[in-house]
Protein backbone atom coordinates (compact mmCIF):
# COMPACT_ATOMS: atom_id res chain seq x y z
CA UNK A 1 0.00 0.00 0.00
CA UNK A 2 1.06 3.59 -0.48
CA UNK A 3 2.88 5.10 2.52
CA UNK A 4 1.09 7.85 4.40
CA UNK A 5 2.07 11.34 3.30
CA UNK A 6 0.99 14.89 4.04
CA UNK A 7 2.28 16.20 0.70
CA UNK A 8 -0.25 18.05 -1.47
CA UNK A 9 -0.11 19.71 -4.89
CA UNK A 10 0.75 23.01 -3.17
CA UNK A 11 3.56 21.55 -1.03
CA UNK A 12 7.07 22.80 -1.66
CA UNK A 13 9.03 20.57 -4.05
CA UNK A 14 12.36 22.42 -4.03
CA UNK A 15 14.11 25.76 -3.64
CA UNK A 16 16.65 26.73 -6.31
CA UNK A 17 18.67 29.92 -6.55
CA UNK A 18 18.96 32.31 -9.49
CA UNK A 19 21.08 35.41 -9.92
CA UNK A 20 20.09 38.78 -8.42
CA UNK A 21 20.77 42.30 -9.67
CA UNK A 22 21.72 43.46 -6.15
CA UNK A 23 24.37 40.77 -5.79
CA UNK A 24 22.11 38.59 -3.63
CA UNK A 25 20.84 35.41 -5.34
CA UNK A 26 17.09 34.74 -5.16
CA UNK A 27 15.70 31.44 -3.88
CA UNK A 28 12.70 30.35 -5.98
CA UNK A 29 9.98 28.31 -4.21
CA UNK A 30 8.62 25.67 -6.62
CA UNK A 31 5.56 23.58 -5.74
CA UNK A 32 4.77 19.96 -6.59
CA UNK A 33 1.87 20.83 -8.88
CA UNK A 34 4.08 22.88 -11.17
CA UNK A 35 6.74 20.21 -11.38
CA UNK A 36 4.19 17.45 -12.06
CA UNK A 37 2.56 19.53 -14.80
CA UNK A 38 5.84 20.25 -16.58
CA UNK A 39 7.04 16.64 -16.42
CA UNK A 40 3.68 15.42 -17.74
CA UNK A 41 4.01 17.82 -20.67
CA UNK A 42 7.26 16.16 -21.75
CA UNK A 43 5.44 13.08 -23.02
CA UNK A 44 2.87 15.16 -24.90
CA UNK A 45 5.35 17.58 -26.48
CA UNK A 46 8.46 15.43 -27.06
CA UNK A 47 7.04 11.90 -27.21
CA UNK A 48 9.28 10.65 -24.39
CA UNK A 49 8.60 7.09 -23.22
CA UNK A 50 10.10 3.66 -22.45
CA UNK A 51 13.29 3.04 -24.35
CA UNK A 52 14.53 6.63 -24.48
CA UNK A 53 18.07 7.24 -23.21
CA UNK A 54 18.35 10.72 -21.66
CA UNK A 55 21.66 12.30 -20.66
CA UNK A 56 21.80 14.18 -17.36
CA UNK A 57 23.99 16.99 -18.62
CA UNK A 58 23.11 20.08 -16.58
CA UNK A 59 24.85 21.24 -13.42
CA UNK A 60 23.12 20.14 -10.21
CA UNK A 61 22.64 23.82 -9.30
CA UNK A 62 20.54 24.32 -12.45
CA UNK A 63 16.88 23.26 -12.61
CA UNK A 64 17.48 21.61 -15.99
CA UNK A 65 18.86 18.69 -13.93
CA UNK A 66 15.36 18.06 -12.56
CA UNK A 67 13.98 18.30 -16.10
CA UNK A 68 16.44 15.70 -17.39
CA UNK A 69 16.21 13.17 -14.57
CA UNK A 70 12.42 13.15 -14.33
CA UNK A 71 12.10 13.10 -18.13
CA UNK A 72 13.69 9.67 -18.04
CA UNK A 73 12.57 8.20 -14.73
CA UNK A 74 8.88 9.18 -14.82
CA UNK A 75 8.38 8.07 -18.44
CA UNK A 76 10.10 4.69 -18.27
CA UNK A 77 13.33 5.78 -19.93
CA UNK A 78 16.97 5.52 -18.87
CA UNK A 79 18.75 8.41 -17.13
CA UNK A 80 22.44 8.28 -18.08
CA UNK A 81 24.83 9.80 -15.52
CA UNK A 82 28.48 10.64 -16.12
CA UNK A 83 31.40 12.37 -14.37
CA UNK A 84 31.52 16.14 -14.84
CA UNK A 85 34.79 15.78 -16.77
CA UNK A 86 32.92 13.93 -19.54
CA UNK A 87 30.16 16.52 -19.74
CA UNK A 88 32.36 19.44 -20.78
CA UNK A 89 31.59 20.43 -24.40
CA UNK A 90 34.16 18.91 -26.71
CA UNK A 91 35.45 15.48 -27.78
CA UNK A 92 34.74 13.91 -24.37
CA UNK A 93 31.06 14.81 -24.53
CA UNK A 94 30.75 13.59 -28.12
CA UNK A 95 32.35 10.27 -27.19
CA UNK A 96 29.95 9.93 -24.25
CA UNK A 97 26.90 10.62 -26.43
CA UNK A 98 28.01 7.99 -28.92
CA UNK A 99 29.09 5.37 -26.38
CA UNK A 100 25.89 5.61 -24.34
CA UNK A 101 23.67 5.86 -27.46
CA UNK A 102 21.94 8.98 -26.15
CA UNK A 103 18.76 9.61 -28.14
CA UNK A 104 17.34 12.52 -26.11
CA UNK A 105 19.42 15.57 -25.23
CA UNK A 106 18.62 18.97 -23.70
CA UNK A 107 21.38 21.52 -24.24
CA UNK A 108 22.01 25.22 -24.88
CA UNK A 109 22.66 26.14 -28.53
CA UNK A 110 26.12 27.59 -27.96
CA UNK A 111 27.49 24.32 -26.51
CA UNK A 112 25.88 21.83 -28.91
CA UNK A 113 28.58 19.44 -30.20
CA UNK A 114 28.94 19.64 -33.96
CA UNK A 115 29.92 16.06 -34.87
CA UNK A 116 27.49 13.48 -36.20
CA UNK A 117 25.43 11.56 -33.64
CA UNK A 118 23.33 8.91 -35.42
CA UNK A 119 21.45 7.82 -32.28
CA UNK A 120 20.22 11.33 -31.41
CA UNK A 121 16.49 11.51 -32.14
CA UNK A 122 15.19 14.31 -29.89
CA UNK A 123 17.26 17.47 -29.47
CA UNK A 124 15.81 20.10 -27.12
CA UNK A 125 17.55 23.48 -27.31
CA UNK A 126 16.93 25.99 -24.54
CA UNK A 127 18.54 28.67 -22.42
CA UNK A 128 19.43 31.13 -25.18
CA UNK A 129 18.23 32.11 -28.68
CA UNK A 130 18.57 29.45 -31.37
CA UNK A 131 20.33 30.67 -34.54
CA UNK A 132 18.82 29.43 -37.80
CA UNK A 133 22.33 28.45 -38.95
CA UNK A 134 22.67 26.01 -36.04
CA UNK A 135 19.32 24.40 -36.80
CA UNK A 136 20.37 23.93 -40.41
CA UNK A 137 23.56 22.14 -39.26
CA UNK A 138 21.70 19.81 -36.91
CA UNK A 139 18.60 18.80 -38.80
CA UNK A 140 18.48 15.18 -39.98
CA UNK A 141 15.76 12.94 -41.46
CA UNK A 142 15.17 11.01 -38.22
CA UNK A 143 15.81 13.84 -35.77
CA UNK A 144 13.28 16.17 -34.17
CA UNK A 145 14.63 19.53 -33.01
CA UNK A 146 12.73 21.57 -30.44
CA UNK A 147 13.20 25.11 -29.21
CA UNK A 148 12.10 25.55 -25.59
CA UNK A 149 11.79 28.52 -23.26
CA UNK A 150 11.07 29.00 -19.59
CA UNK A 151 12.42 30.64 -16.44
CA UNK A 152 13.03 28.97 -13.07
CA UNK A 153 10.08 30.95 -11.68
CA UNK A 154 7.71 29.10 -14.02
CA UNK A 155 9.13 25.64 -13.29
CA UNK A 156 11.75 25.13 -15.97
CA UNK A 157 9.74 25.22 -19.21
CA UNK A 158 6.78 27.31 -20.37
CA UNK A 159 6.81 26.98 -24.16
CA UNK A 160 8.24 24.49 -26.64
CA UNK A 161 7.68 23.58 -30.27
CA UNK A 162 9.35 21.59 -32.98
CA UNK A 163 11.43 23.80 -35.26
CA UNK A 164 10.71 23.73 -39.00
CA UNK A 165 13.14 24.48 -41.81
CA UNK A 166 11.18 27.59 -42.76
CA UNK A 167 11.25 29.10 -39.26
CA UNK A 168 13.56 32.11 -39.47
CA UNK A 169 14.29 33.14 -36.84
CA UNK A 170 13.26 30.03 -34.90
CA UNK A 171 10.46 30.85 -32.46
CA UNK A 172 10.16 29.61 -28.89
CA UNK A 173 6.95 27.76 -29.57
CA UNK A 174 3.53 27.58 -27.99
CA UNK A 175 2.58 27.14 -24.32
CA UNK A 176 2.85 23.67 -22.85
CA UNK A 177 -0.34 22.30 -21.19
CA UNK A 178 -1.60 24.10 -18.05
CA UNK A 179 0.44 27.20 -18.93
CA UNK A 180 -0.77 30.59 -20.16
CA UNK A 181 1.59 32.97 -21.94
CA UNK A 182 0.58 36.61 -22.28
CA UNK A 183 2.43 39.44 -24.05
CA UNK A 184 1.57 42.59 -22.12
CA UNK A 185 2.39 46.29 -21.96
CA UNK A 186 3.60 48.17 -18.86
CA UNK A 187 0.00 48.30 -17.56
CA UNK A 188 -0.48 44.53 -17.95
CA UNK A 189 -2.75 45.01 -20.95
CA UNK A 190 -2.42 42.69 -23.97
CA UNK A 191 -0.54 44.15 -26.93
CA UNK A 192 -1.70 43.55 -30.52
CA UNK A 193 -0.46 40.63 -32.58
CA UNK A 194 3.07 41.24 -33.82
CA UNK A 195 3.79 44.02 -31.31
CA UNK A 196 6.53 43.55 -28.69
CA UNK A 197 5.65 43.38 -25.01
CA UNK A 198 6.69 41.69 -21.78
CA UNK A 199 6.24 37.93 -21.65
CA UNK A 200 4.10 37.13 -18.57
CA UNK A 201 3.43 33.53 -17.55
CA UNK A 202 0.42 32.06 -15.78
CA UNK A 203 -0.83 28.62 -14.83
CA UNK A 204 -0.10 25.94 -12.27
CA UNK A 205 3.67 26.05 -12.89
CA UNK A 206 4.10 29.61 -11.57
CA UNK A 207 6.28 29.35 -8.47
CA UNK A 208 5.14 30.33 -5.00
CA UNK A 209 7.57 33.28 -4.93
CA UNK A 210 11.05 34.08 -3.63
CA UNK A 211 12.32 32.77 -0.30
CA UNK A 212 12.24 35.52 2.35
CA UNK A 213 11.90 38.21 -0.33
CA UNK A 214 8.26 39.42 0.02
CA UNK A 215 8.82 42.78 -1.70
CA UNK A 216 10.47 41.22 -4.72
CA UNK A 217 7.83 38.49 -4.84
CA UNK A 218 5.06 41.12 -4.98
CA UNK A 219 6.89 42.93 -7.76
CA UNK A 220 7.43 39.92 -10.02
CA UNK A 221 4.49 37.64 -9.08
CA UNK A 222 1.37 39.74 -9.66
CA UNK A 223 -2.35 39.09 -9.55
CA UNK A 224 -3.49 38.06 -13.00
CA UNK A 225 -5.78 40.59 -14.72
CA UNK A 226 -7.31 37.57 -16.45
CA UNK A 227 -8.25 35.81 -13.20
CA UNK A 228 -11.95 35.85 -14.10
CA UNK A 229 -11.20 33.60 -17.05
CA UNK A 230 -8.71 31.53 -15.06
CA UNK A 231 -8.68 30.34 -11.44
CA UNK A 232 -9.63 32.74 -8.69
CA UNK A 233 -6.47 34.24 -7.25
CA UNK A 234 -4.42 33.30 -10.31
CA UNK A 235 -1.05 35.01 -10.60
CA UNK A 236 1.32 35.96 -13.38
CA UNK A 237 5.10 35.90 -13.32
CA UNK A 238 6.59 38.94 -15.04
CA UNK A 239 9.64 37.49 -16.79
CA UNK A 240 11.31 40.73 -17.90
CA UNK A 241 11.66 39.12 -21.35
CA UNK A 242 10.41 40.81 -24.50
CA UNK A 243 8.42 38.84 -27.03
CA UNK A 244 5.70 39.01 -29.64
CA UNK A 245 3.10 36.61 -30.98
CA UNK A 246 3.02 35.52 -34.61
CA UNK A 247 -0.34 35.01 -36.37
CA UNK A 248 0.08 31.22 -36.11
CA UNK A 249 0.16 31.47 -32.29
CA UNK A 250 3.88 30.92 -31.91
CA UNK A 251 5.96 33.18 -29.70
CA UNK A 252 9.16 34.97 -30.70
CA UNK A 253 11.75 35.95 -28.09
CA UNK A 254 13.20 39.46 -28.59
CA UNK A 255 15.56 39.97 -25.64
CA UNK A 256 15.43 41.52 -22.19
CA UNK A 257 13.72 44.59 -20.77
CA UNK A 258 16.39 45.00 -18.09
CA UNK A 259 20.16 44.38 -18.10
CA UNK A 260 20.01 40.64 -17.47
CA UNK A 261 21.92 38.55 -20.01
CA UNK A 262 22.17 34.89 -21.00
CA UNK A 263 25.61 33.38 -21.56
CA UNK A 264 25.87 29.70 -22.51
CA UNK A 265 22.41 29.18 -21.06
CA UNK A 266 23.11 30.74 -17.66
CA UNK A 267 21.02 33.68 -16.53
CA UNK A 268 23.42 36.36 -15.36
CA UNK A 269 22.73 39.69 -13.69
CA UNK A 270 25.62 42.08 -14.43
CA UNK A 271 24.76 43.85 -11.19
CA UNK A 272 25.57 40.69 -9.24
CA UNK A 273 29.06 40.56 -10.78
CA UNK A 274 29.52 44.31 -10.21
CA UNK A 275 28.60 43.91 -6.54
CA UNK A 276 31.23 41.20 -6.14
CA UNK A 277 33.88 43.30 -7.86
CA UNK A 278 33.20 46.31 -5.63
CA UNK A 279 34.10 44.19 -2.60
CA UNK A 280 37.63 43.74 -3.96
CA UNK A 281 40.20 46.02 -2.29
CA UNK A 282 41.22 48.94 -4.46
CA UNK A 283 38.17 48.91 -6.75
CA UNK A 284 35.90 51.92 -6.23
CA UNK A 285 33.35 51.04 -8.90
CA UNK A 286 32.80 48.59 -11.77
CA UNK A 287 30.55 48.08 -14.76
CA UNK A 288 29.83 44.76 -16.48
CA UNK A 289 28.36 44.36 -19.96
CA UNK A 290 27.82 41.51 -22.39
CA UNK A 291 29.28 41.73 -25.87
CA UNK A 292 28.64 39.53 -28.88
CA UNK A 293 31.70 37.91 -30.40
CA UNK A 294 32.21 37.21 -34.14
CA UNK A 295 31.06 33.60 -33.62
CA UNK A 296 27.73 34.85 -32.24
CA UNK A 297 28.42 33.89 -28.63
CA UNK A 298 28.49 36.42 -25.80
CA UNK A 299 31.14 37.10 -23.20
CA UNK A 300 31.23 39.40 -20.17
CA UNK A 301 33.41 42.50 -20.26
CA UNK A 302 34.33 44.29 -17.03
CA UNK A 303 35.33 47.92 -16.66
CA UNK A 304 36.64 49.13 -13.31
Amino acid sequence: SWPATATTAHSLAYVIYTSGSTGQPKGVLVEHRGLCSVISAQRERFGIGPGNRVLQLASLSFDATIWELFMALLHGGTAVLAPRTQLVPGPGLIDLLRRERIDTLTITPSVVPMDGLPDLRVLILAGEPLPKSLYDKWRAPNRRIFNAYGPTEATICATASEVGENDDPPNIGIPIPNTQVHVLDAFLKPVPMGIAGEICLGGVAVARGYLNRPELSRERFVTSPFAAAEDAGARLYRTGDLGRYHPDGRLEYLGRIDQQVKIRGFRIEPGEVEAALRRYPGIADAAVVAKKQPDGQSELLTYY
